[in-house]
């Protein structure tokens, strides 16, 4: 039996829930998976030499791979033409997301690794505005469904085009400021005292250890990713996440009740869509037919 390792960055929940279904597909397939949370500090990491198959996930934070993320994947040890996959989850389907990747290819190859392909998948918004719980619903519904092709085909070793869009990694590298943003934005964010109840759960949620209780509330400092965890998962809706206030989106999105509920409907992007989310209908019709011609192959 083959084992594979996924190391995942995930602020608010959604590129974990990715990394632990494809984790849950590739068991069909004898390949047991361990999913290993990317957070400061650097402690206990598996090593990927240890593993037949590595993947890496993060989010998609403003067209880039996370600084943080690359950081922990330059902290890795030196392997030796090991296969791996990467993928990641945003809130639109935007070609210049694809190009996020462009950096961790880079370093992946001169840590030895060898990446076969590169997936792009759609999960809700954790700012700028909350998305309808029927799209977060198809969202969590479908990509549950597109792992099981792209489990088969990381079993399988096979390699898909991982070619980037030059226009894309151009806007990419413009957006790069972000970094800097972040660096800028960390101190910024603060907890409303008339609010925060001083629960902690910040401080424990953050995956780069920014966020320490003093005198029983938040203190932010300068390694923030802008992963939102902090703002999205507050209990009070109490941190303001500086430049970023008015985009702040808080509560999280409680898929086991939307799932369930049969008056959430199942579909909300279909060919009838229009206006923005009209741009959503390309990505669901190609991967709604991967899924579909899998499903018949594996039938056969």
């Amino acid at each position: 039996m083959r084992k594979a390792v996924i190391y995942v960055f995930s602020g608010t929940g959604n590129t974990r829930y990715a990394a632990d279904k494809i984790a849950e597909a590739l068991t069909a397939y004898d390949v047991t998976t361990t999913v290993w949370e990317t957070r400061a500090p650097f402690d206990d990491i598996p090593d990927p030499n240890n593993y037949d198959i590595v993947g890496f996930g993060y989010p998609v934070h403003a067209f880039n791979a996370p600084k943080f993320f690359l950081k922990f994947v330059k902290s890795l040890p030196k392997v030796n033409n090991k296969q791996a996959f990467i993928f990641k989850t945003s809130g639109e389907p935007f070609r210049v997301n694809g190009a996020s990747s462009l950096t961790l290819t880079y370093i992946l190859k001169r840590k030895g690794f060898k990446p076969m392909l590169d997936r792009h998948l759609l999960m809700p918004y954790n700012i700028m505005f909350r998305y309808d719980d029927a799209l977060a619903k198809q969202m969590y519904l479908h990509t549950a469904q597109i792992s099981a092709p792209i489990a088969y085909k990381i079993a399988q070793n096979q390699k898909e085009n991982m070619r980037y869009n030059i226009f894309a990694a151009a806007v990419m590298y413009v957006f790069r400021v972000q970094w800097f943003g972040a660096w800028l934005n960390g101190p910024l964010i603060h907890a409303d005292k008339n609010i925060c109840t001083g629960c902690g759960l910040c401080e424990q949620m953050c995956p780069t250890q920014n966020i320490k209780i003093t005198d029983g509330f938040p203190v932010f400092g300068s390694k923030c990713s802008m992963c939102m965890s902090c703002v999205f998962r507050c209990p009070v809706d109490a941190i303001r996440p500086g430049f970023l206030n008015h985009w702040r989106v808080n509560g999280v999105y409680k898929y086991d009740k939307i799932v369930t509920d049969p008056l959430v409907p199942d579909k909300y992007i279909d060919e009838n869509t229009t206006g923005y989310f009209k741009l959503f209908r390309e990505y669901y019709e190609k991967t709604n037919k991967e899924i579909s011609e899998f499903n018949s192959e594996q039938k056969n």
